[in-house]
């Protein structure tokens, strides 16, 4: 069974005056660049068995403009994607029994757990992956394993997009 990962940086958040970090809302930029990701995503994976999507509000307004371009099949809101480590974005993932998977979340964790699953760390999308994973981009990671089994370094990273509107 090959199991198919995207990991979604939410796309850039504004920062009104008074709104604590958990609530910070989409930009304009972020408005306009979600629906691009969301666009370049559904020419990769345009159906997904889950998504899993931080509760913060810069990612479920994120994944609102994406799934205009994308369908899943089930939607699960998950506290513990707001700012998580490598480590707890993959515990996550490794409790889901599905074969195509879509996390919304943040940075830093989102990039690290992306770079820490990429076995093929020659390959061009690995370098512009590192080089930067800005707002509204995305990695594209399968294995010949259900994500049960995952650890780092287990994965290849077939797609490395950014979305910019």
């Amino acid at each position: 069974m090959t199991s198919t990962l995207v990991l979604l940086r939410h796309a850039k958040s504004a920062y009104p005056p008074g709104v604590p970090d958990h609530e910070r809302p989409l930009s304009p930029r972020g408005r306009r660049d979600a629906p691009v990701a969301g666009e370049l995503l559904g020419t990769v994976v345009p159906r997904f068995d889950m998504a899993l999507v931080s509760t913060a509000t810069r990612a479920r307004q994120t994944w609102e403009l994406v799934r205009v371009h994308v369908a899943a099949d089930a939607v699960v809101d998950v506290p513990e994607l707001y700012l998580a480590s490598p480590d707890t974005m993959l515990r996550r993932i490794r409790d889901v029994v599905v074969g195509t998977l879509l996390v919304v979340s943040h940075n830093p964790g989102t990039e690290m757990l992306a770079e820490q699953l990429t076995a093929n760390t020659d390959s061009s999308e690995y370098r512009r992956m590192v080089a930067k994973f800005p707002t509204a981009a995305f990695a594209v990671l399968s294995a010949d394993e259900p994500f049960g089994r995952w650890g780092y370094g287990d994965a290849q990273l077939t797609h490395f997009e950014v979305g910019r509107g």
